[in-house]
């Protein structure tokens, strides 16, 4: 698989779209998994309080 500064070379060289593309697919691939294991460690932490009313019939 080819790395981000692999696809900015190619990018540079050709100056093609679609290689341009791969090169923003690939970084933002990158960065949104960065992002994404950031907020997965605080998420579902389960002490918050019920905020549903039950009532009986």
């Amino acid at each position: 698989m080819i790395d981000e500064k692999d696809a900015w070379n190619s990018f540079m060289q050709s100056g093609s779209v679609l290689d341009y593309l791969q090169y923003k697919s690939i970084s933002y691939a990158k960065h949104s998994g960065e992002l994404k294991e950031d907020k997965d460690e605080v998420q579902n932490q389960g002490s918050g309080a019920q905020t549903a009313e039950y009532r009986r019939a």
